[in-house]
């Protein structure tokens, strides 16, 4: 089992994790007495402590280790499944998704940066993103099926959390003996308190909001919705301040903000068509097991086995991505994603709902994984943009992204489709608020919005992204001579013996050396993970490096 193997694991079981309760949240929430207002917030709290964490971790990482992280946070994570899996009371089972959303951020981040720094720029560290992204359909599906099987069954709900605690120990003893200790020093210039502050403060009132304008009644017309949006928006303006103020200081920061504006890089735009992208795939999934459950009026078992194809065909475009990256460039193999998932809410949008499974549902299902294909692409082109002391944080970045893509689609989309069900439900007074007829059409709104995010997300790709290209690579990582998108550089070394020890004779190294390096053009997806070269000698010396581009 390989290194790459260990780093998935954990993503893995995070997913498992949300495909499980998918089924089994009404049954705990029965067998805990939850009442429907505080049935989503387990799910809640574990996305508080999530997405707020993950910056701060992903530095943490790059300063202790991410082999650390992973291991601490995997069980940390496994001990507090425990603990929800023994839960006698709703709040010691809210506390410990709290607790485990703490140990995801810290194993998320970490798992991320180890594949960028255990496997060079090429295309095992491709296969090793792209095993990244197949691991994730792949443990939701497993959770979503294992989730209704037990749920249904005397093994009950609980038995699922102690599969789940079991992986995380299981996947923390492999990563222990299979992820050798990082060689490449880590971050040097030391934590970012202030920082920390501002991101976690400004992304947990974020996250609270979106989430607390789809639980209550009244959602953003509720005074504490917008009133805690509009500071956590102040506290992340803030943050931004503070961090570029930092960075201009040449001090420590959690996030260095220039990597936004440096020139020729795409990492604003990625995150964008990312954030739009993710918008519709999660908001999508959420929507679908609605529509399962409530108009198709299946049991939890059956909503879980309709999902079965998600799971092969997740696995598909990283697979896809994983082997033929090197001949197809970065853009070509994002759009034919962003095209496939674009099309699965157009279809729910204007779906029949008498039609058989295989009619309509089954390409619906299928078509919303397209988005997958971007997972590898997009944390390559991340990793290339950050040096290799940041690869932790760098891992954290994509994930913060679409953990707020996840929870501001589903506050608007979920606001958007309750106001047309209530219209539509006031037009057809003789017909119940949760009749499939009054919620098919609110699910129908959702699917348009949801198709409207896709849109966004391919327009950015189509206008931005076009140039993100590919390099065929050798097996040691290096570009191949006469792809279309490498680039020559001369780099003249002038090697001369420092001042303070010319007293000791002449240098081994006295003289000029010339080394032909070649490296992937800047736009291209393989670029070097550090954004210096050092070149080591044996013996003290003053270098000077000229580039020239031939």
């Amino acid at each position: 089992m390989s290194a790459s193997k260990a780093n998935h694991d954990l993503p893995f079981c995070q997913v498992f994790l949300s495909g499980s309760l998918t089924v089994a949240l009404p049954t705990i929430g029965a067998d805990l007495k939850f009442s429907e207002a505080d049935l989503q917030w387990p799910m809640n709290v574990y996305a508080l402590a999530y997405g707020c964490l993950m910056l701060l971790f992903g530095r943490v990482g790059d300063i202790v280790g991410g082999r650390f992280m992973f291991l601490a946070g995997s069980l940390f994570f496994a001990a507090w499944t425990l603990v929800a899996a023994f839960a006698p009371t709703q709040n010691i089972f809210i506390i410990s998704m709290a607790f485990m959303g703490i140990g995801a951020a810290a194993n998320t981040p970490a798992s991320l940066g180890l594949a960028a720094l255990y496997f060079p720029p090429g295309p095992n560290r491709t296969k090793a993103y792209s095993a990244l992204g197949a691991g994730q359909p792949l443990g939701c599906t497993l959770g979503l099926v294992l989730g209704g099987i037990l749920t249904g069954s005397k093994a009950t709900w609980r038995s699922a959390f102690y599969i789940q605690a079991g992986l995380a120990v299981l996947f923390a003893v492999i990563g222990f003996f299979l992820l050798p200790k990082p060689t490449t020093r880590g971050y040097s210039k030391g934590l970012d308190f202030g920082g920390a502050i501002l991101s976690s403060a400004g992304l947990a009132l974020l996250t609270y909001s979106l989430s607390d304008s789809t639980m209550t009644p009244r959602g953003w017309s509720a005074p504490q919705v917008p009133s805690i949006l509009s500071v956590s928006i102040l506290v992340l303006g803030l943050f931004v301040w503070y961090e570029m103020w930092r960075e201009r200081k040449g001090m420590s920061v959690l996030l260095p903000m220039s990597i936004w504006t440096r020139p020729g890089t795409k990492l604003g735009p990625l995150m964008l068509c990312v954030f739009f992208a993710w918008w519709n795939f999660n908001t999508c999934s959420y929507f679908y097991t609605l529509y399962f459950q409530q108009v198709k009026l299946l049991s939890p078992l059956q909503a879980s086995l309709w999902y079965l194809p998600l799971a092969l065909s997740g696995v598909i475009p990283a697979v896809l991505v994983a082997y033929f990256l090197g001949y197809f460039s970065g853009f070509s193999m994002m759009l034919v994603g962003i095209l496939f998932s674009t099309a699965s809410p157009l279809i729910f949008a204007l779906i029949k709902v008498d039609l058989i499974y295989w009619a309509m549902t089954f390409p619906m299902v299928v078509c919303i994984v397209g988005v997958d294909a971007i997972y590898p692409i997009g944390n390559l082109q991340i990793t290339a943009e950050f040096d290799e002391d940041s690869q932790s944080l760098a891992g954290g970045i994509f994930n913060v992204t679409t953990r707020i893509a996840t929870s501001l689609g589903l506050a608007v989309t979920s606001s958007i489709a309750a106001n047309v069900s209530q219209k539509y439900n006031h037009a057809h007074a003789d017909l119940s608020s949760t009749s499939p007829e009054v919620l098919m059409v609110g699910f129908r709104a959702a699917g348009w919005t949801c198709f409207a995010t896709s849109v966004i997300s391919l327009i950015v790709a189509v206008f931005w992204l076009r140039d993100i290209g590919n390099v065929k690579t050798d097996s040691t990582g290096a570009p191949e001579e006469g792809t279309d998108s490498d680039t020559a550089t001369q780099v003249n070394v002038s090697v001369e013996p420092k001042e303070k020890d010319v007293e000791s004779g002449p240098s081994e190294n006295e003289g000029g050396l010339t080394a032909k390096v070649i490296t992937p053009a800047p736009s291209t997806l393989f670029t070097a993970t550090s954004r210096t070269q050092s070149i080591h000698s044996s013996s003290s010396c003053a270098v000077s490096v000229r580039e020239e581009q031939v």
